[in-house]
């Protein structure tokens, strides 16, 4: 008697970790890389943008909604293994940007045309200070 509760308690242990794994399957899947929620502190001033792939020589968009800072300034950057090491590079030409809260801004970059179709793109952020920013970018 003891051997068919067992099995019966087997299988429905079996049931319910397959059940988990495919709820924690289905949220890894659930993240919004267009989405941007900086983090700034004087110790850690630097936040970036998840990546996202880039396959046009268009800029990058990013669009302020709110922010807890007066401004921060953001750079366009890129991920390539031909840029070698850690394959992170600065991308943007130079060019910083002052992002302001509420403001859309179209951020310069060359990823593509060094770098090649397909790359990771982001966005790094800069404030000294403490305080946060929302909003959201795209990579094309």
């Amino acid at each position: 008697m003891s051997g068919k509760r067992n099995k019966k308690v087997f299988f429905i242990l079996a049931i319910f970790s397959l059940l988990l794994m495919g709820l924690s399957a289905s949220m890894a899947l659930a993240v919004n890389t267009s989405y941007v929620h900086f983090e700034f502190r004087i110790t850690s001033p630097n936040d970036q943008t998840y990546r996202q792939q880039k396959w046009t020589k268009s800029s990058y968009y990013l669009k302020s909604t709110s922010s807890s800072r007066p401004w921060y300034t953001a750079t366009a950057w890129g991920q390539s293994y031909k840029a070698g090491r850690t394959g992170n590079i600065d991308v943007s030409g130079g060019v910083k940007y002052h992002v302001y809260p509420y403001h859309t801004y179209r951020l310069t970059n060359y990823l593509v045309e060094r770098y090649g179709a397909g790359n990771n793109a982001y966005i790094m952020a800069n404030s000294y200070g403490y305080g946060s920013s929302y909003g959201t970018w795209h990579a094309d």
